[in-house]
């Protein structure tokens, strides 16, 4: 959208989303502790779900703004001239080329969603529902550490990125490289 229809306010908009970017993450625990426990999402996974989706997109609209600038007018000019719309140029030019972009964006988002810690920590208070992440913490004694027991949680919270990263190394390789080779 930021990236090919240019209108009054698209630049201030983009930069507003740049300024979310800087935005710190932890600033918002009060308010969004509020909300969910407000909405009665409060010890449920919806409360890890909806914030993971709705929230942090700042930066993949900066990333995918940027890669969509990088395709040629030219695509989208002949699609134009055969007759298409904004919705079959978006359909058969943006979306095909941006998928390992979009692929990439969404390893990311399943690896930082995997690794967060406050979130569950916050939101999610009981014990047989609580993260990963934060059952490690439990694994931790109060004055000792079975260190043998933690590095095997460790290990095994591990696994599943490394199975996930490599059915999908293909496609976040082309994703990183998407933008490197000029053509």
């Amino acid at each position: 959208f930021f990236a090919r229809f240019k209108m009054p306010g698209s630049n201030f908009l983009f930069f507003v989303f740049t300024l979310l970017m800087m935005y710190p993450g932890v600033a918002n625990m009060v308010p969004g502790f509020k909300l969910i426990t407000s909405l009665g999402m409060y010890n449920t996974y919806w409360a890890l779900i909806v914030p993971a989706i709705a929230g942090g997109q700042a930066f993949n609209i900066y990333v995918l703004r940027n890669f969509i600038e990088d395709i040629p007018q030219d695509l989208f000019d002949a699609i134009e001239i055969d007759g298409g719309n904004v919705l079959q140029q978006i359909w058969h030019i943006v979306i095909p080329m941006s998928m390992p972009i979009i692929g990439t964006l969404g390893i990311l988002k399943v690896i930082g969603q995997w690794n967060n810690f406050v979130s569950p920590l916050l939101y999610i208070r009981d014990d047989s529902m609580q993260m990963l992440s934060v059952s490690l913490l439990y694994l931790e004694g109060e004055y000792t550490k079975q260190w043998g027991q933690l590095m095997a949680g460790y290990t095994v919270a591990s696994l599943p990125l490394i199975v996930m990263f490599l059915f999908c190394m293909k496609l976040f390789v082309r994703g990183l490289s998407a933008g490197a080779i000029k053509g």
